[in-house]
């Protein structure tokens, strides 16, 4: 391969033939001076609508004599950087024929480092796919750091911080699983459903939070369940004081309606075979059980 440098020509090879120019503006002082006279004659300028017309006049005789002198420096800067133009183009012809050869080795060399980036990619991807199945895990349950692939990264560090970020990814799931674990026992111990907390603990809820809202709720669901039983035993108190039974139904004594009748009740004819001492013992037994119903307000007949 040509050392392209031995060819290259330096910067003080560049020769460059230039004479300073100077500008100058002839009989300056006299132009000076009509041109002050020329400002000072319109200054105190009264404009009235007699004077308008007049006004205008003067106006249009101010732009013209400016124009006149502003085209003047138009036409002295054309000229004045004819030279530099064409300085210029020659210039740009030097650096075009650079650039065309610049052009394919500027290519050439993001081709081969896209090429090393690409390679760098796939051997972080590799990488991260040995670390993450060696504990349990898969590649993408790990946040992919762009920076992985940088050159300047040596791979001891790489691999040192790809097992960082997948060991806390670890230790994440496994608190949570242990988190789930621990709110469902704690849910079965207040007789509480679970699902509805594991959701919390899934949206990244701390446990102690979790199951501080679960002590709240279970001792709110305890205070219910409890003005509900007060509720309906007062409620049966006061019903009692309007019921009597008649017969085998229960009846309002405001209304004269059939509470509740309870369930239907069926006769049935047991035979029973005994010694007259076993069968005395059963009689009084019957006796005994027959008196106990009678006083809570059931009845039933023996034959």
């Amino acid at each position: 391969m040509t050392n392209v440098n031995q060819n290259t020509p330096s910067v003080t090879d560049f020769g460059v033939d230039y004479k300073p120019a100077t500008l100058g503006i002839r009989n300056y002082d006299a132009l000076l001076e009509q041109t002050q006279a020329v400002a000072d004659k319109y200054q105190h300028l009264v404009i009235t609508e007699t004077t308008l017309p007049e006004a205008k006049r003067s106006r249009a005789e101010l732009r013209k004599f400016r124009t006149a002198i502003d085209d003047k420096r138009k036409e002295v800067r054309l000229e004045f950087t004819k030279p530099y133009n064409d300085f210029k183009d020659r210039v740009d012809g030097l650096t075009t024929i650079i650039d065309l050869a610049i052009a394919p080795i500027d290519q050439g060399v993001k081709d081969l480092e896209e090429r090393q980036r690409q390679e760098r990619a796939e051997a972080v991807r590799q990488e991260i796919k040995t670390i993450t199945e060696s504990r349990g895990l898969a590649p993408e349950d790990i946040q992919y750091d762009q920076r992985w692939e940088n050159k300047s990264l040596s791979s001891i560090e790489r691999t040192r911080q790809i097992a960082a970020a997948a060991d806390f990814v670890k230790s994440q799931k496994e608190k949570h699983e242990a988190d789930r674990k621990a709110i469902t026992r704690y849910a079965k111990a207040l007789d509480v459903d679970a699902g509805g907390w594991l959701g919390l603990v899934d949206q990244g809820v701390e446990m102690t939070d979790v199951m501080a809202r679960m002590d709240n709720y279970a001792e709110q669901q305890k205070q219910k369940a409890a003005a509900e039983k007060q509720r309906q035993e007062a409620q049966a108190a006061i019903d009692a004081l309007h019921q009597q039974k008649v017969g085998d139904q229960m009846v309002d004594t405001e209304t004269g309606e059939v509470v509740d009748a309870g369930p239907e009740k069926y006769s049935y004819v047991i035979e029973v075979s005994a010694t007259p001492d076993e069968m005395d013992a059963l009689q009084a037994f019957i006796n005994a059980l027959q008196a106990y119903m009678t006083e809570n307000g059931l009845s039933w007949a023996v034959k």
